[in-house]
């Protein structure tokens, strides 16, 4: 999944839900396309269609007339007007250009399979919309054919606009999506609030290169994701990956959390196979939580911290040998109920890449010479922030004596997964 760099405090990401069915989304071959009706279509008689990716409003209400029913193409029409008054690349004509868009999403919905003229109309009406190259697709004119294809399991919304429509953006069929985005906060006004007017996006999507893999794009590419981001939802088996994280190409390491908008049971006929009850509650990668290396942005590419979008490409990651842990900061000889300072620290590394893990809770323990649990004071969880370092600051012991602090930790959402403990070197306290 790619998004941009960081830009802000926090990001967008990743979630994943248990799905059975829909883990292989593989694109059917489509045998058939039917575009609108020719009885329908208000045609502006075959007029001359400018090169893909062109700005040319004529060529615009030419494909409008081709792509749309007749009274719809009007409509359409109307508002291509309306946007060549207001000249390319102004925020006015970007609105409109979002409008006309919301149009073609309606029309891939009730089944208008022609990519042909629909994906000439979006590349035409995004070059109108936006002259500075940073907000095109990094490849332009973008491929749009499976992204308009009702048949296949692409993705296409439009998000931010006051009309436009709130909810998490999934692929097709909506019914039992495999992927889908989200804010992980808030509504997509808030998400989006930080970007220039009209503060709209374009969402779409394609199954990526792997069976459990999805290819998530923003335009304009620009866009920055506000607060705490955006999260990208990938249905998973947890059947088979119940000991393992998702691994995100260009990010790390991604938890599992919640990604309820993916599971109204469309994610999964392997429901049955879960053995702890609400456990696909508990399934999801929020970005910005366990196991992220930074936070995703969509700043200059969109959400993972590359080039183009929210590319998703998720796979599991064993982590058989844990998260190791160790003390970074040695407890020090004190005196009874005084406190132990300088802080004791812990730090939390991945195991295969030595990162720093942020947000894992990490609990000490005391124990005496002989092994026995004693008393310990203070705040004995801290979560590890992000350069991986849980700090204690208020720990004291209550009896003089030789000590030993063990810490362990505890993925938030995964209790699967073990964090290797670590043992403190030895520490003395006195009367």
């Amino acid at each position: 999944m790619h998004i941009g760099r960081r830009v802000a405090p926090v990001l967008i990401f990743a979630l994943l839900a248990a799905c059975g069915e829909a883990k292989s989304p593989l694109n059917p071959a489509v045998t058939g396309r039917v575009g609108t009706p020719m009885a329908d279509r208000d045609d502006d008689g075959g007029g001359t269609i400018a090169p893909p990716g062109t700005c040319s409003f004529s060529s615009l209400s030419t494909l409008a007339g081709r792509y749309f029913p007749s009274l719809e193409a009007r409509a359409v029409k109307a508002l291509i007007s309306s946007m060549q008054k207001a000249h390319a690349g102004t925020t006015a004509a970007q609105n409109t250009g979002f409008d006309i868009l919301v149009h073609v999403v309606g029309n891939v919905n009730a089944g208008n399979t022609d990519v042909t003229d629909g994906g000439n109309l979006v590349n035409g009406l995004l070059a109108c919309m936006y002259t500075n190259a940073a907000d095109l697709p990094l490849t332009f004119p973008e491929d749009f054919s499976v992204a308009l294809d009702p048949a296949q399991h692409g993705a296409l919304d439009v998000r931010g606009g006051p009309s436009d429509s709130t909810g998490p953006v999934v692929n097709r069929p909506a019914t039992a999506p495999f992927s889908g985005v989200k804010p992980v906060n808030g509504a997509w006004t808030d998400l989006l609030a930080g970007n220039p007017a009209p503060n709209r996006i374009l969402l779409y999507g394609r199954p990526g290169s792997t069976s459990t893999s999805y290819d998530w794009k923003v335009v304009p590419r620009s866009t920055v994701f506000a607060g705490a981001g955006a999260e990208v939802g990938l249905c998973i088996d947890v059947s088979t990956n119940t000991k393992s994280l998702m691994h995100e190409e260009n990010v790390g390491l991604l938890p599992f959390e919640d990604a309820a908008f993916l599971d109204p049971v469309s994610c999964s006929p392997s429901l049955a196979a879960v053995v702890q009850p609400g456990f696909l509650k508990q399934l999801a990668s929020a970005v910005g939580s366990v196991f992220i290396p930074k936070s995703l942005y969509a700043n200059p590419g969109g959400l993972a911290g590359s080039t183009s979008g929210i590319h998703s490409e998720f796979g599991p990651l064993a982590i058989d040998s844990g998260a190791p842990m160790g003390f970074v900061a040695e407890p020090t000889n004190v005196k009874v109920n005084q406190i132990i300072k300088p802080a004791v620290q812990v730090l939390v590394t991945d195991a295969k890449t030595g990162d720093p893990i942020p947000n894992v809770a990490v609990t000490l323990t005391s124990f005496n010479n002989n092994g026995t649990p004693a008393q310990l004071n203070g705040t004995l969880t801290q979560i590890t922030n992000g350069a991986g370092i849980a700090t204690f600051g208020d720990l004291s012991q209550v009896k003089p004596g030789g000590y030993l602090l063990s810490a362990s930790g505890t993925v938030g959402g995964r209790p699967a997964i073990q964090v290797s403990g670590a043992t403190s070197t030895r520490f003395n306290v006195h009367p």
